[in-house]
């Protein structure tokens, strides 16, 4: 083999190993995910090993630590409760965006309320995992600010801040879990608390004008 053959080939077999080592570190975060979704609340390294066909040794060349590899299953989490916020004012009625906000943050932590006690103890223990967590909230009330905003900027300015933060809390996955499994509701029936919340916040902030 002549030496541009060589030169081509290390691009492709580095290549092939970074392809390697990412379905290596996917098949783990997976695993351990997929643990958690099954209600444990610290995966042990061997059970995930052993989900991911990998060794421990193996898992702990990719992650520093069980704190690293929780983190990297947290991002992975986290990622599915915040997607791209829709263009809803002037596009839905009132009603119609407090719907479509309310049935979607019910699917969505509705997948995560398995793991719920999981991402509560990361969150004590990490303080990345808090700023990640931090950041999900800043995001949901950002959204909460875009998806109403003619209705905020129809109240006083003193409430408007109030009205957000209160809204927020409605639309937060702690609440989710309260109703799900602190009162056992169905999804159905806490999908319309949500909604006679959301729709009080704003009955309440109207009815002091």
């Amino acid at each position: 083999m002549d030496g541009q053959a060589l030169t081509q080939s290390k691009p492709l077999q580095n290549a092939g190993r970074g392809d390697r080592v990412a379905r290596t570190r996917e098949a783990i975060v997976a695993s351990a995910l997929a643990l958690a979704a099954a209600g444990q609340v610290a995966p042990i390294v061997r059970d995930i090993a052993q989900m991911a066909g990998v060794s421990a040794r193996t898992v702990f060349q990719h992650f520093a630590d069980t704190a690293e590899l929780y983190v990297a299953v947290l991002g992975r989490m986290l990622a599915a409760l915040v997607g791209e916020a829709p263009e809803l004012v002037g596009s839905f009625a009132f009603e119609d965006r407090i719907n479509y906000l309310v049935s979607q943050c019910a699917d969505r932590y509705e997948q995560l309320r398995p793991m719920w006690t999981f991402v509560e103890t990361l969150q004590r223990r990490s303080s990345e995992a808090a700023d990640m967590i931090s950041q999900i909230y800043s995001a949901n009330t950002a959204h909460l600010s875009q998806a109403f905003a003619n209705e905020l900027a129809a109240l006083p300015a003193e409430s408007r801040e109030r009205t957000l933060t209160a809204l927020a809390l409605a639309i937060a996955p702690e609440s989710w879990v309260v109703l799900r499994q602190r009162l056992g509701l169905s999804v159905d029936e806490a999908r319309d608390e949500l909604k006679f919340v959301v729709k009080s916040v704003f009955a309440n902030e109207t009815a002091r004008r």
